[in-house]
């Protein structure tokens, strides 16, 4: 068992080591030098300092003692600058060598979260580990130089050891079991803290939540509206106060026993002290003796404290960094496992699919069949969790059917290379989303091929076509004005219908094969998405265009209407079709119709 984790505490060390000499191979090789070098020259300074007490003392025999004097003196000197650009040297390393590592290993985490499949940020557990992860990643550092400070105060106690055995044996003996107890009690409780921390993660969570929403502006409005800000200040106190008295708990038992534990080798060094000074006295040592042996007692105490200290901090970083390395142990299961390429989509077939979210009991689609062509505008219309974006994401290989299979011109889209199959679709999502980042590179960002290759000039057609015209004359600054005030005080804020432009421009942007449109106007005004929806009939002609509308009057576009239902296929036909079939797409129609003649608003959106 112990050899086992020795090994595990092994691997860790390799892992760390290995980010290291990644980030900087110099900066590396230089701290591991230093952690080593400076040890060594704590020990010179002290027989320096013996030397030169027994030379002022009159008890060291030399020819010339003003020409050893200088001699000392000058080696003391030459110890202390040499500690002091050690010290220093070590500062600007550590800077800028965890600047290097922590700039890795953030984007090792982006790298993970990006990569990583949609399923996981339904997953509670992913968010805990991920937030533990970013929390913990400094562990990497910290056990690198715990470990080289480990290593160095190692040199140090073993140098100090010897030479307080050869004075007297019982000296270190009667040391280092003083400092046994605060070691063990270190290790424990830092094991026990780390625990306890990894237990309160979701509490955390919450806490950072409740305060993140009181200064958001998204949610401004409803806490001054109903009154909620000290509701939710008694939420976050009462997170806090449960997780601070447990912690409090904990802590105050550690510190009790650290402080008792503390005493023995004070007790100790005064014992050593009393035994070296009467030895001086009965004329059996030096004063230099003295200052030598107390000194390094001091430094032995001083060695294993910090000895006591880094071994709990490497065993705490150890396990933090354990945390680290599980967020990417989370697999994939949407793999890019394919080898053929995707230029041109004639057609999209449904074959009998059914999809239910991980850890879900109920299904979001039930044996869904039908085939969309190239030329085809076809429109997917049902209430909410009818199941319209999961056809979307199902499409986009977002997620993995649980049965049947979806195929492009007659393939199934498993044996497409993953970046050639998505590189098809240009995508408005209903749950869309703009970036804190300027007009332009909002837009273009969707296609960075084409943004180097035709630049603002596509840029502006886009934002015709989405009908933006309005918003660009109002900026001053043109595509350069930045989206909100989160980084610049003159960006814009802008209502949902103009940040809806905004992304729809995005998907506009995009060169594609298929057009896919989910709720594209659910915050448009009504003359907005006429004009929209005007343009959107002559950019869609020869395209195969998806799009998904709440709203039956949008749906005049469409080839082809699809009616989903809990998940299934209730009706499938042209507009005229289904009116005159009388059923589900009849009745709300219908129903939307009515509202409109008795001055309504229509289904909500």
């Amino acid at each position: 068992m112990k050899g086992q984790k020795l090994s595990e505490w092994w691997k860790t060390l390799c892992y760390c080591m290995r980010l290291s000499w990644d980030a900087s191979r110099l900066y590396t090789a230089l701290r591991v030098s230093c952690e080593l070098f400076v040890p060594l020259l704590g020990i010179a300074g002290a027989f320096l300092g013996k030397y030169l007490l027994d030379l002022l003392a009159g008890s060291f025999a030399a020819g010339d003692r003003q020409q050893a004097l200088l001699f000392l003196l000058g080696a003391i000197l030459v110890v202390k600058l040499l500690e002091s650009i050690v010290g220093k040297g070590q500062q600007y390393m550590q800077m800028v060598h965890n600047e290097l590592l922590g700039e890795k290993i953030s984007l090792m985490l982006m790298r993970c979260s990006t990569g990583i499949d949609m399923e996981y940020f339904d997953n509670t557990e992913y968010y805990d580990k991920l937030r533990a992860a970013a929390t913990d990643a400094n562990a990497i550092t910290q056990v690198l130089w715990n470990v080289l400070t480990f290593v160095g105060q190692c040199v140090s106690f073993l140098s100090v050891f010897a030479v307080l055995w050869m004075a007297k044996p019982v000296y270190g003996i009667l040391l280092m079991a003083a400092a046994i107890p605060h070691a063990v009690i270190s290790v424990w409780y830092t094991k026990n803290l780390y625990h306890f921390s990894l237990d309160q993660i979701n509490a955390e969570r919450r806490k950072g939540y409740l305060q993140g929403i009181c200064m958001e502006k998204a949610y401004a409005q409803d806490i001054r509206l109903f009154d909620i800000g000290d509701l939710l200040r008694e939420k976050y106190h009462a997170i806090w106060q449960e997780v601070f008295e447990k912690r409090r708990k904990l802590v105050r038992s550690r510190t009790l026993l650290m402080i008792l534990s503390a005493c023995l080798p004070e007790l100790v060094s005064f014992w050593i002290a009393v035994d070296i000074g009467g030895s001086i006295l009965a004329g059996t040592g030096s004063v230099g003796d003295y200052s030598l042996y107390t000194g390094l007692a001091v430094q032995l105490i001083s060695s294993c404290s910090l000895l006591a200290y880094t071994f709990s901090s490497i065993y705490d970083n150890k396990l933090r960094i354990e945390n680290f390395k599980r967020v990417f142990e989370f697999e994939n299961h949407v793999l890019d496992t394919g080898e053929r390429r995707l230029a041109e989509v004639e057609k999209i077939e449904f074959s009998h699919v059914s999809f239910r979210y991980p850890g879900t009991a109920e299904r979001v689609l039930s044996d869904v069949s039908f085939c969309l062509y190239k030329g085809e505008k076809t429109a997917f219309v049902g209430i909410n969790g009818a199941g319209k974006s999961t056809l979307i994401k199902l499409l986009l290989r977002m997620y993995e059917p649980e049965e049947g299979c979806i195929r492009i011109n007659d393939i199934p889209i498993r044996e497409y290379r993953l970046k050639e199959l998505r590189k098809c679709f240009s995508v408005y999502f209903q749950e869309m989303k703009n970036y804190s980042m300027s007009i332009y590179e909002n837009v273009t960002m969707s296609d960075l091929e084409r943004e180097k290759a035709e630049g603002e000039q596509a840029a502006h057609q886009a934002l015709a076509e989405s009908c933006c015209d309005d918003i660009l004359r109002k900026m001053k600054n043109g595509l350069k004005t930045n989206l909100t005030r989160a980084f610049d005080r003159e960006g814009v804020e802008l209502s949902g219908g103009q940040s809806q432009k905004i992304a729809l421009a995005r998907a506009m942007f995009r060169r594609h094969e298929v057009l896919v449109l989910d709720e594209p106007s659910s915050n448009l005004d009504p003359k907005a998405e006429h004009d929209i929806f005007e343009n959107l009939k002559t950019l869609t002609d020869g395209k195969l265009t998806i799009f998904t509308s709440h709203r039956l009057s949008n749906v005049f576009l469409a080839d082809k209407i699809i009616v989903l239902e809990n998940g299934r296929i209730v009706e499938m036909g042209t507009q005229r079709q289904l009116l005159e079939n009388k059923n589900r797409y009849a009745e709300l129609f219908h129903y939307q119709s009515e509202k409109f003649a008795q001055g309504g608003c229509g289904q909500s959106d």
